[in-house]
C-alpha cells in the first residue's frame, strides 16, 4: 500500500473508533494464561485464559482484598476479536455467589464482558449468611465490583492497547445494586453509564417493609394464598383492569391508573376473609412503625401479577417454614418456603444468631432489624456530580419488589436535585417481571443499554425508548401464569412492541381502537 493509502486506511479506522463502531484490528495475538498475566494488575491473579471456539478470548481469575483479611473476588473477562470500544460490567443478583451468564448477543456485537461473584461464596442467591464474615460483607457492599472493574479494564485496555469509548455497568435486583453502590461511592471514576433495575433505592424502607410481610405471612398461616388460587385471582384482575390505560392487550401497563382496587374479584374467585387481609398486608402502603421515621410510608405491591407472587412472599408450600437452623437455606427453598423467608432469616442471623425473624413480635423491633441491612453506601451527590449517568427501570408486573417504590424514590431525588434530568432517566417497564420474564418486552436490559451509550458517548438523553417482545414465547408454567406453554397456534401475534417513557411521563395509547402493538400508537404524557 502506498504511504498515502496507509493514511487514509489508518485515519478511516480511527474516525469509525471515535464514532463506536466495530474496530477490526487483530488484538494482541496472544491469549493464554501466562500472556494475560503480564497484562494484569499486581492485586489480580490469572487462573486461566485461552481462545474462545467461534473467537474472542475467554479469561478467568481473581482480585485479592486484604482488609480486614484475605478475601478472593472472582471474575470473568470476555474479550472478542471485534471489539466495539466498548466495556460493559454484569452486576449478579441476590446474595452474588457466583459469575455472571454472558450475553452472546452483546458480545458478538463486540462488548467486552465482565462481572465478578461480588467476593461472597454464597451457596444460594437467598443465602446471605456470609454477612457474618467482615471481609465477604464489605466486599458485598462494592469493594468486590470496584477491585474487580479496575482490574479487568486494566487488562482489556492492555491488551487492545486503546481506551473504551464507554464502560457501562448493567443489572438488576442486587445486580442494580452492585451499580447503585459503585455510583454512589465513585462516581464516574469506574464507570461512564449505569443501568440499575429493579433493586431499592436511597432512601428506601424496602427491607423493613419487607420484614413485616414475611412476618405477617409466617404468623398467620390461615391467610396463605396457594399458587392455585394466586392464578385465579391474577386471571380476574386482569379481566378487569386490562384496560385501564386505554388498550385491551393482556397488560395493566401501569397499576396508578387504577384508583380503586374492587376486593369483591377475590371474594368472587374464593379467598376468605384471611386470605383478603394478607392480600392486603402486602398489597397496601404501610408506616413504618419507628419514632424516628414517623410519617414514612412504604409503598404495597402492585397487583398486576399477584400470581407471581408465589415465589417472593408466598412460597409454594403452607407456612411456617422451618428455620434455616433446622435445614439448610437450599433444602428449605427446595421444600417451598418463600424466597424471601430464607433472605429474611439468613440476613438476621448473620448478625442476630439466636434471633428468629417470625418470633420478634413488637413492630418496631422488627423495623429496627430490617434498617440494619438497609444500608446504602456513599451518596447519590456523588454520581450526580460526577458526570456519569444513569437509566433505572423497574418492571410493572415485578413480584419480588414493588416499581411504586422505585417511582417514590424517583420523586424523592427529583425534589432534590433540581438538574437530576442532566443525569438521571426512570423507566416504569409494562408487562416485566423481576428483571426478566413476564408478559412485557424481552429486550429492555439491552434496548436501555444502547439508549445509555447514546446518552453517554453522544449526548443523546433518553426520554423514550421502544423495547419489543419476541414471538417467541417465554415458558409461563415458570412465570406463574394461568397458562403453561403457549401453544403454536398463539404464537402469532404474540411479538409486539412497548413504548416506554422515563417518568414522570407515562404512556397511552393516543386513541381508541388503534392497535396496542406497535409502538407509534402509545405517546408519552405527563399526568
Amino acid at each position: 500500500m502506498k504511504p498515502a493509502g496507509r493514511y487514509f486506511a489508518c485515519l478511516t479506522a480511527a474516525l469509525f473508533a471515535l464514532a463506536g463502531g466495530p474496530v477490526h484490528a487483530a488484538p494482541s495475538e496472544a491469549c493464554d494464561t501466562e500472556a494475560i498475566r503480564a497484562l494484569a494488575p499486581a492485586d489480580t491473579t490469572v487462573s486461566f485464559a485461552a481462545r474462545e471456539f467461534g473467537g474472542g478470548c475467554r479469561v478467568h481469575g481473581y482480585v485479592t482484598t486484604n482488609d480486614p483479611k484475605p478475601n478472593r473476588v472472582l471474575f470473568v473477562l470476555m474479550l472478542p476479536d471485534d471489539y466495539n470500544g466498548r466495556y460493559l460490567y454484569l452486576g449478579v443478583g441476590g446474595s452474588a455467589g457466583a459469575l455472571p451468564t454472558v450475553p452472546s448477543e452483546l458480545y458478538r456485537r463486540g462488548y467486552v464482558i465482565a462481572g465478578s461473584d461480588g467476593g461472597t461464596g454464597a451457596k444460594t442467591i437467598a443465602d446471605f449468611s456470609f454477612q457474618r464474615d467482615p471481609a465477604r460483607a464489605l466486599d458485598f457492599a462494592g469493594r468486590g465490583v470496584h477491585v474487580s472493574a479496575k482490574a479487568t479494564q486494566a487488562i482489556a485496555e492492555a491488551y487492545y492497547k486503546r481506551r473504551p469509548l464507554g464502560r457501562y455497568i448493567s443489572g438488576c435486583s442486587g445486580g442494580g445494586q452492585m451499580g447503585l453502590t459503585n455510583a454512589m461511592r465513585f462516581g464516574r471514576e469506574d464507570f461512564d453509564g449505569f443501568i440499575v433495575g429493579a433493586t431499592p433505592m436511597p432512601g428506601s424502607t424496602f427491607l423493613p417493609n419487607l420484614f413485616r410481610v414475611e412476618h405477617y405471612i409466617q404468623t398467620h398461616p390461615e391467610g396463605w394464598i396457594s399458587p392455585e388460587l394466586a392464578q385465579k385471582a391474577d386471571a380476574a384482575i386482569m379481566a378487569r383492569y386490562d384496560a385501564a390505560d386505554g388498550a385491551k392487550d393482556g397488560v395493566i401497563a401501569d397499576t396508578r391508573n387504577i384508583k380503586d382496587f374492587d376486593l369483591g374479584i377475590l371474594a368472587a374467585v374464593g379467598f376468605s376473609s384471611a386470605q383478603i387481609a394478607e392480600f392486603n398486608a402486602i398489597r397496601l402502603d404501610a408506616p413504618i412503625p419507628m419514632p424516628e421515621m414517623q410519617g414514612r410510608i412504604q409503598p404495597g405491591f402492585p397487583i398486576a401479577n399477584l400470581a407471581g407472587w408465589t415465589r417472593y412472599p408466598l412460597g409454594r408450600s403452607e407456612p411456617p417454614w422451618p428455620s434455616v437452623t433446622i435445614k439448610s437455606p437450599g433444602e428449605v427453598l427446595g421444600g417451598g418456603a418463600s424466597f424471601y423467608h430464607v433472605m429474611v432469616e439468613t440476613m438476621i442471623r448473620a448478625h442476630h444468631p439466636d434471633t428468629f425473624y417470625a418470633g420478634v413480635n413488637d413492630p418496631a423491633e422488627l423495623a429496627r432489624l430490617g434498617m440494619e441491612e438497609n444500608k446504602f453506601q456513599g451518596s447519590v451527590d456523588t454520581v450526580a456530580q460526577s458526570g456519569a449517568k444513569m437509566i433505572v427501570f423497574h418492571g410493572v408486573n415485578d413480584e419480588a419488589m414493588s416499581y411504586l417504590e422505585t417511582m417514590k424514590s424517583y420523586e424523592d431525588i427529583a425534589a432534590k436535585y433540581p438538574d437530576h434530568g442532566k443525569w438521571l432517566r426512570v423507566f416504569p417497564v409494562a408487562g416485566l417481571m423481576h428483571c426478566r420474564g413476564g408478559i412485557g418486552p424481552t429486550d429492555a436490559p439491552e434496548k436501555l443499554l444502547e439508549a445509555l451509550a447514546s446518552w453517554v458517548e453522544k449526548g443523546e438523553a433518553p426520554d423514550t425508548v421502544v423495547a419489543t417482545r419476541s414471538a417467541m414465547p417465554y415458558n409461563w408454567i415458570e412465570q406463574g401464569r394461568l397458562e403453561t406453554i403457549v401453544s403454536a397456534d398463539k404464537v402469532d401475534g404474540w411479538a409486539r412492541e412497548f413504548r416506554l417513557c422515563a417518568e414522570p411521563a407515562r404512556v397511552a395509547l393516543t386513541a381508541p381502537g388503534l392497535d396496542p402493538k406497535r409502538a407509534q400508537n402509545w405517546i408519552c404524557k405527563t399526568p
